[in-house]
């Protein structure tokens, strides 16, 4: 098993808080995703889980390399149940990388009940969820050139993000050779002392590995 990062074992630990005052421009949008007038709110939960996830997707476990984007566990718009939306569910929500969000499409990998809440716990989920699985407990990099299963769940969502294609296996390969850099290290702990730029940081490093 590959030596992993503080920040790769690092879990979410806060959910983004949206204010009662948020809570009523979104009811009154209909839960819209993406409409101008939230925008202000989207980008609220987008550097909410960046930070929380220490720069790196929720899937893939690597840096940003050009788009964040917000994931919905159970896809936005009422897919899940057309009476109920969890678009902007604080738990529902994480941020992941262009390629993995655009392999898991909108497949909706919850069993919760019809006209349910939320549900709380991971057993009702078939891939990891970012706010209750612990994701080395069903996903290990072997070789820091691979990703393989270790539970089924695991294997969901290795198969559901492709993180067997080549695409993301070589990015892999240049991502682990520095990440125990201690030089790297401290750029990264950097990022503690700034604004938002962890990804910049990221890019940065990606094009100095090519």
């Amino acid at each position: 098993m590959a030596r992993l990062s503080k920040r790769q074992l690092k879990e979410i630990q806060n959910k983004v808080d949206i204010t009662p005052s948020e809570k009523v421009r979104i009811k009154s949008y209909n839960y819209a995703w993406d409409y101008k007038n939230l925008n202000d709110i989207i980008n609220k939960i987008r550097g909410h889980y960046i930070k929380e996830q220490d720069g790196l997707c929720a899937f893939c476990k690597l840096p940003f390399r050009d788009e964040i984007h917000v994931e919905h566990l159970i896809p936005k718009g009422g897919k899940q149940n057309p009476r109920i939306d969890f678009s902007y569910e604080p738990e529902n929500l994480s941020v992941c990388c262009g390629f993995c969000n655009t392999k898991k499409s909108t497949h909706n990998d919850s069993i919760c009940p019809p006209n349910s809440s939320y549900p709380k716990s991971p057993i009702y989920f078939k891939i990891i969820h970012p706010h209750f699985d612990t994701y080395f407990k069903h996903i290990r990099i072997v070789d820091k050139s691979r990703y393989t299963a270790l539970t089924t769940k695991g294997y969901n969502t290795i198969e559901r993000c492709k993180l067997y294609e080549a695409t993301i296996t070589d990015l892999l390969v240049r991502y682990m050779r520095y990440e125990d850099d201690p030089i790297v290290d401290l750029w990264i702990k950097i990022k503690d002392m700034r604004g938002n730029f962890t990804a910049t940081i990221d890019r940065l490093i990606n094009k100095a590995f090519k």
